[in-house]
């Protein structure tokens, strides 16, 4: 039974345990089932009949020798506030949802005991304290204070504070918002005012939206109905006449509520919320649109997306309306989920904050993570209904940071290795991030990725070496896609280990690229077309003057910048190309050193490729990049036109690098002479 009657501390326990008495009880034990003194007792039981007395009942009794009890009358009457406080009792879900009502309970009180809380909730009394520890560190978000009071517990804070956090949960609030009693502003006047404000300023909510202002609104409104002293903002100057602010003047008159701040109030609060539709001719509008535009457009430029405008260019620009307001009003917005955004969706995240700059500098304000994550869900959204995600025969996903390069020479060795395992063609990370993976058991990376619904992931090189190749093989074999034993089958190094045993092998790595090459006829079709024999990628991409032999680098840097110089001379990629290929090894790691002291040096086309090209240059001597453990001696470079044209170059590259003679002997010329002459012996 649950009971709020008296104000005083243990009063409502006093008057409960008389109610549940079947004869008298004495001061004795009452004191002991209070754990008070029996000062404190005497006390407590004078203050109560003062407001038994108020209410014109009957005082609690006491008969000399047998104890204390309540007369008839008095019973009847308490019965009665118990069995209305009882229709209050609410079953939470989850602990979440049952600290989140105990909040909102006590802000609705004059003050809630640990006996009130545990009998509404039906819980332990140990449960409730294990609870408000925790509602505690909520309510300092919100700068709300817990404290205890002679009548209980009571929520301590400014006004506008306990309203955001009312408004923020407002959903998760219903069952208690519901149970108002006696509310002077009915559910339906709310709904009918709102459906007045969408008319006649042509902006309608979403649903959800319409759903937390409803719930927030009738408890505003009958929670003002209490309040002799409304918020006032007093740095407030006269607002312009607008048809919002009509609006809302109107509905807080018909509400009993003059006062122009919370006019203003009520406008924010609206404004503030998310729209589905808007009135196009507003000239506010008018001005946020071409913004709306301009970061799709720069959103697709960073990305190498194919966003259309049409498909979220409105829907866009009705956000930026909500966002905007909320900026100039300082009423900011805040996304629970925040963490898990920037965590899984870190590259799509940060390409948003990019292209919100134009915008910020528009309203003179920078826009916090949580309204970025919120844009960046309409990026992702827009990516997701072009079906980037991967299709569903797609077990095993192959990630790079643009989609090429390393990944394309990765895809072809796991091709081989694994027959009859499915894996994507290369995807950047944008695609990753925004891909339904719901079809797909593993990750495969040149590059470290965060996890994404649990996904297993693995990052190895281009080359993985014999180490990396077991860590391939676990994981494979972890995901269900294979056994040991039918990896043995997929694997052309057990083959020729069988047939080192009954022949002599002189070529090994000839006879590998072989194989390889047979079981490709046998078993699909070629991974790549159009791929010729003769090595004619390399010659068309390689003429003299993009081959070089580099002495005095001091920096990994350099080399790259010296490598990739021919390429910009002639114009087949900009500057600024090479800057993001250093760029995103500072941001990623040495992917880009694929092993054996290569370096294949890449971005996405989009980062200022004019023209198909590569480089080719060595070293005189190794280069740490970013470790010890990663040396470069040979850089390539790649100006990829496209996804798929410089995928013969690719092919032709990884064969000749297979072949480990090929490469010590190319590490052995010492000048640029000797470099040219030894490719031109290979290209014959």
């Amino acid at each position: 039974m649950i009971l709020n009657f008296s104000q005083h501390k243990h009063g409502n326990d006093l008057l409960l345990l008389l109610l549940a008495a079947n004869d008298y009880i004495t001061a004795d034990s009452l004191q002991q089932r209070l754990h008070i003194s029996r000062r404190s007792l005497f006390y407590l039981i004078n203050k109560v009949n003062e407001e038994l007395d108020q209410k014109a009942e009957f005082p609690i009794t006491n008969v000399k020798k047998l104890g204390y009890y309540l007369p008839k009358e008095t019973l009847q009457f308490l019965k009665k506030i118990a069995q209305k406080e009882s229709s209050t009792r609410v079953t939470a879900n989850t602990v979440q949802q049952r600290q989140l009502l105990i909040i909102f309970s006590i802000l609705n009180s004059q003050g809630r005991s640990l006996a009130d809380l545990t009998y509404q909730f039906d819980v332990s009394r140990n449960t409730i304290i294990r609870d408000l520890k925790t509602i505690r560190l909520e309510l300092e978000g919100y700068r709300l204070t817990l404290i205890n009071t002679g009548t209980g517990k009571i929520i301590d804070g400014s006004s506008i504070d306990t309203r955001k956090w009312v408004y923020d949960h407002a959903n998760q609030l219903k069952p208690l918002i519901n149970m108002l009693d006696n509310p002077v502003i009915q559910p339906q006047i709310v709904n009918s005012q709102i459906k007045l404000f969408e008319r006649i300023t042509g902006k309608y909510l979403t649903d959800d939206a319409r759903t937390t202002l409803q719930l927030f609104l009738f408890w505003y409104l009958n929670n003002s109905q209490d309040q002799s002293d409304h918020f006032i903002d007093k740095s407030l100057t006269q607002s312009d006449l607008t048809l919002d602010h009509i609006w809302a003047q109107s509905f807080l008159n018909d509400c009993q509520i003059n006062n122009p701040s919370e006019a203003d109030y009520l406008v924010k609060l609206v404004n503030s919320s998310q729209f589905s539709h808007v009135n196009w001719n507003d000239a506010l509008i008018q001005k946020l649109k071409p913004f709306a535009i301009r970061m799709i457009s720069s959103f697709n430029h960073l990305s190498g997306a194919h966003v259309a405008a049409k498909t979220i260019g409105d829907s866009l620009t009705v956000h930026l309306l909500s966002t905007y307001y909320r900026s100039q009003y300082g009423m900011p917005f805040e996304y629970a989920d925040l963490k898990n955004i920037k965590q899984h969706y870190h590259h799509t995240f940060e390409i948003t904050r990019k292209v919100v700059v134009p915008f910020e500098q528009y309203i003179h304000q920078s826009l916090s993570d949580d309204e970025v994550a919120l844009i960046a869900i309409y990026f992702g959204g827009a990516l997701r209904e072009q079906k980037t995600s991967t299709p569903a025969q797609n077990e095993v996903l192959v990630v790079c940071s643009s989609g090429i390069g390393t990944s394309r020479l990765l895809l072809q060795q796991l091709e081989s290795r694994y027959r009859g395992i499915h894996f994507s063609s290369p995807i950047n990370v944008l695609q990753y991030e925004n891909s339904d993976l719901s079809n797909s058991r593993l990750v495969i990376s040149t590059i470290r990725l965060q996890s994404h619904n649990a996904l297993p992931i693995i990052t190895v090189s281009a080359f993985p070496s014999k180490l990396e190749w077991k860590i391939i093989d676990n994981a494979i074999i972890k995901a269900g896609l294979a056994t040991s034993d039918t990896l043995k089958l997929f694997n052309i190094d057990t083959l020729l280990d069988i047939m080192g045993n009954y022949a002599m092998i002189t070529n090994p790595d000839g006879l590998k690229l072989a194989l390889n090459d047979y079981l490709n006829q046998l078993t699909q079709e070629p991974l790549l077309k159009n791929i010729h024999e003769d090595s004619s990628e390399l010659i068309k991409l390689l003429p003299s003057e993009h081959i070089g032999y580099l002495t005095h680098q001091k920096t990994w840097q350099q080399a790259v910048r010296t490598a990739m110089a021919p390429l910009v001379a002639d114009y087949s990629i900009e500057k600024n190309y090479v800057d993001q290929i250093i760029a995103l090894t500072n941001q990623n790691g040495p992917y880009m050193v694929i092993g054996s002291g290569v370096m294949l040096a890449h971005a996405a086309p989009r980062d200022g490729v004019n023209s198909l090209g590569a480089t080719f240059f060595l070293l005189d001597k190794p280069l740490s990049v970013m470790s010890a453990q990663k040396e470069v001696r040979l850089i390539i470079g790649l100006a990829p036109i496209d996804f798929e044209k410089h995928l013969a170059f690719i092919s032709d590259l990884m064969k000749q690098l297979q072949q480990k003679d090929w490469l010590s002997a190319l590490y052995r010329t010492n000048s640029y002479a000797e470099l040219l002459k030894y490719l031109q012996e290979s290209k014959e």
